[in-house]
């Protein structure tokens, strides 16, 4: 699985051998973590199902020290620190169903679960559009929970995304499957029993939607190629009876009890601007998934994923699985023997999984310029500033104000000389100041990260950590039904493939643009192996908790999340706004 990954970004086989790090036992190296102590019912035991997730993590930080050891400074990262040092630093319990840090729960809806995140004074706003009300209670959650047993799991998160608010529905894909709802465990039978897709007609298919579906939205009456399929359309990312996008439940409220407000929900997130949250309203727990420019993607401006790539070729690289969290396009030549001692890595990122990716560079040997917006600075500087310390220790830094000529210049620049672009905007963003990848000619070798919640098709849908996590079928079970896995599980695993991607890319000469988004990184690790020994019993230990491992003859206490080593910018860049 992970030697496919590194296969679709550089044609040496430079993981031939096994990977080197995976321990005995997942389920042991997981309670060891940190991150299994935030997974599971605050006044319960904390569960072990995500171990296998926490194996291939473990692979994956393997294959990332090996591959740095060829281009740069080896980088042997510990996976336990990335995924729960911000949980150290926040002193972070785990919330069973709802987040560790507080703004996201796990709705129980008539065919499953459904996650949303109310992290910003909007989505709170948006709650009674949401729901088709004219108002709610003054506890906005008390009202998700009641109404969410009314939708299907799917509906609700469409609705909820169409006003820009971040949720997902856990695909039926992720159940065990003794505990799948039976309305979807009815819908995969009668799935099982229909008809060839490629024998349903155009006509058919639309016949199963509601007259006032979007055509848009509606999926081809046809698949397309396996191979074609990218890692966010995976079926571990999305049901394959997902209803279209546009569909309202059919147990809605009916048409007359709608308020005004709530009829933005038909429309598209990106023709309301009520309904588009600014970045500076992110939380410390929010994803980078807004982009960090000021400009808002406007209408009518191409998306460029939507232009062939400019540069030496337009082809696309060696395909990878479904499995994979990432696609890739070339968009210039390579340059043999590539490595990562002293290339510059300029991170328009914000937040975690861009600024994590770039933390992991850095340690390798790149020399990183971290660029912010003098108007919006980085979203994690309003929080904890140990935990901003913690992933931009030894970066440069530079401000530039994103609305002047100088400033748009400055950026421009940066880009062109940049060996690795990291950013994590909407496309239209990027286009609105000429940095959009598909538009542009790349010097050879470089290599263009795009860091989204659910992959550059999809540019719209928003995502945190949480949710994001949720969407790929990345979760805790608890008595058969689902928790949330560790803290914003999404980003830290994004950025750490993130950086595995950049190395890969950089080892077979880059000239690639990788499309990676938040939902397929999360879908990849649900989808690990299972572990092949077990049962694990989680037995109380006074005030603690024990991992034992029968088939191994060994225990392990569960830890606590540690917090990880401090420190700051490497120097500071006089700003740029004029």
């Amino acid at each position: 699985m992970l030697r496919d990954w590194v296969r679709s970004l550089c044609p040496s086989d430079v993981l031939s051998r096994p990977v080197e790090a995976q321990p005995e036992c997942a389920a042991l190296a997981w309670a060891a973590s940190g991150a299994m102590d935030l997974t599971g019912h605050p006044d319960g035991a904390p569960t072990v199902s995500p171990a296998a997730a926490y194996g291939l993590l473990l692979e994956t930080t393997a294959a990332l020290a090996r591959i740095t050891a060829q281009i740069g400074s080896e980088v042997r990262a510990d996976p336990g620190l990335l995924l729960a040092g911000r949980a150290g630093l926040l002193n972070l319990r785990r919330g069973g169903r709802q987040t560790a840090g507080g703004a996201g729960r796990l709705l129980r809806t008539s065919d499953g679960w459904c996650a949303i995140t109310l992290s910003r004074q909007d989505d709170i706003d948006s709650v009674p559009a949401i729901l088709g009300m004219d108002s709610v209670a003054d506890d906005p959650w008390e009202t998700l929970t009641t109404a969410a047993h009314a939708w299907t799991a799917t509906d609700l998160a469409d609705r909820a995304q169409l006003l820009g608010v971040p949720a997902a529905a856990l695909p039926s894909a992720a159940y065990p499957a003794d505990s799948l709802p039976a309305d979807a465990r009815l819908a995969d039978a009668l799935s099982a029993a229909a008809p060839p897709a490629a024998a349903v007609s155009a006509d058919a298919s639309a016949a199963a939607r509601p007259a006032d579906a979007s055509s848009a939205a509606a999926p081809p009456a046809t698949a397309p190629p396996a191979a074609a399929v990218s890692a966010d359309a995976s079926a571990a990312a999305r049901p394959a009876d997902a209803p279209s996008a546009a569909a309202p439940p059919a147990t809605a409220p009916p048409a007359a009890a709608v308020s005004a407000d709530a009829s933005a929900a038909a429309r598209p997130a990106a023709a309301s601007s009520a309904a588009a949250p600014s970045a500076a309203a992110l939380p410390v727990d929010a994803d980078a998934a807004a982009h960090p420019f000021d400009a808002h993607p406007g209408t009518g401006v191409p998306d460029d994923a939507a232009h062939p790539v400019a540069g030496s070729s337009a082809a696309p690289s060696a395909t990878p699985g479904p499995q994979c969290p990432w696609q890739t396009s070339r968009i210039a030549q390579p340059v043999v023997g590539a490595r990562l001692d002293g290339l510059v890595v300029v991170d328009l990122s914000s937040m975690w999984a861009g600024p994590l990716c770039a933390h992991l560079l850095g340690r390798a040997g790149a020399r990183v310029i971290k660029v912010e917006s003098t108007r919006r600075p980085d979203g994690a500087r309003r929080g904890d500033p140990r935990f901003f310390d913690w992933l931009h220790r030894g970066h440069e830094q530079i401000a530039v104000d994103f609305h002047t000529g100088a400033g748009q210049e400055t950026l421009r620049e940066l880009v062109s000389t940049a060996d690795v672009v990291i950013e994590a905007s909407r496309p239209r963003a990027l286009a609105q100041l000429g940095l959009a990848p598909g538009e542009r000619v790349h010097r050879d070798g470089q290599v263009w990260l795009s860091l989204t919640g659910y992959g550059r098709a999809e540019p719209m849908r928003v995502a945190f950590g949480d949710d994001a996590a949720v969407a790929g079928g990345l979760v805790g079970w608890d008595g058969g039904e689902p928790v949330f896995c560790g803290d914003a599980i999404a980003d830290p695993l994004t950025g750490i493939c993130a950086a595995l991607a950049v190395c890969c890319a950089v080892l077979g000469g880059g000239g690639q643009l990788i499309d990676l988004s938040m939902r397929a990184t999360a879908a990849a690790f649900a989808s690990a192996p299972a572990l092949t020994h077990g049962p694990h019993r989680v037995l109380a230990d006074g005030a603690d908790w024990v991992v034992e491992c029968p088939y191994h003859g060994r225990s392990q206490r569960v830890l606590r999340p540690r917090v990880p080593p401090l420190g700051g910018m490497k120097r500071v860049v006089p700003h740029v706004d004029s």
